[in-house]
């Protein structure tokens, strides 16, 4: 397995930051962004999506989407693809107990079940408006009265959309964490840069390793998935559960970096935040990760006793 991006992967990359600051806010003001600048963004990302991507790509995708504050169903509409479900022009997905995001901008919906997906459409469903703690991911709850179009298993689902979730979080966190860098070199308390006292040092230090070890988790399971290893998904849900609780930590020393201003309305720290707790919440949140790898462990033992 080469974890080293390709020049095609790298080029990816580029020209998905080209499209964003071409067609999207920046993250200063992505939270005033009417639906129709998602709709215009939303239908940009379906034309540069046309080609079959891995899930190397979509996540290197879903990481500039985070460190944008790109406001689109895409994590949902990525992860159905990369399973194989046939591409529809618009699509969102909703595991159970979960809301569905974008879901008065999307034609279709995925609801999971009872280990199945069922895509229905929006003809087919009762949407109503749920509280989001991120503008940026409108949320709904869809009832779906029937339609019920393909069906595919959830595991497998479950393993790309939380390494994609956690990919945004980690765009989201590295935005944070340059920010935060960026400041501490130019405020100044008592005649000297903050940045240069030991505190923040090592505290902006701690930041970087977490912000760097999460993005390596998350292209190492990317790539298991990719080349189909025994262990992708369990590796998929241990990346998860990392990445949830490493990219809240460096959020959260952010924050301390940028002081009482990041809590302010007109300040996006706080925005980043909001973004990445909303991820770590999709496709199971650390503690769920972390028991299901529990119940995996001891039945394993047992079965080896």
């Amino acid at each position: 397995m080469d974890l080293e991006l390709t020049d095609e992967q790298t080029m990816l990359g580029e020209a998905l930051t080209t499209l964003l600051e071409r067609e999207w806010l920046p993250a200063e003001t992505a939270h005033t962004a009417t639906p129709q600048q998602r709709a215009r963004l939303w239908s940009a990302l379906e034309e540069f999506f046309d080609a079959e991507l891995g899930a190397v790509e979509l996540c290197l995708a879903a990481r500039l989407l985070g460190a944008h504050l790109a406001a689109t169903p895409f994590v949902g509409s990525a992860a159905l693809r990369y399973i194989g479900v046939p591409h529809q022009e618009r699509v969102a997905i909703a595991l159970p107990a979960t809301p569905v995001e974008h879901a008065a901008e999307v034609d279709r919906f995925a609801v999971v079940g009872e280990g199945t997906v069922a895509l229905v459409a929006a003809a087919d469903a009762t949407i109503e408006p749920a509280a989001s703690l991120d503008i940026g991911t409108p949320l709904f709850t869809v009832t779906a009265d029937g339609g019920e179009l393909h069906e595919v298993e959830v595991a497998r689902l479950t393993a790309i959309g939380a390494l994609l979730a956690a990919a945004e979080s980690v765009g989201a966190a590295e935005r944070m964490l340059s920010d935060a860098r960026d400041y501490a070199a130019e405020r100044r308390q008592f005649g000297r840069t903050i940045g240069s006292y030991q505190a923040l040092r090592h505290l902006l230090a701690d930041m970087y390793v977490r912000s760097a070890s999460a993005w390596s988790t998350v292209l190492y399971a990317a790539a298991a998935l990719d080349d189909e290893l025994p262990d992708a998904q369990r590796t998929a849900a241990i990346t998860k559960a990392y990445v949830a609780r490493a990219a809240r930590e460096v959020a959260h020393g952010a924050l301390q970096v940028f002081g009482g201003i990041a809590f302010t309305e007109e300040h996006q720290a706080h925005r980043f935040l909001r973004r990445i707790i909303v991820r770590e919440q999709q496709f199971g949140d650390a503690a769920h990760h972390e028991r299901e790898l529990g119940r995996a462990l001891a039945v394993s033992a047992m079965e080896r006793a």
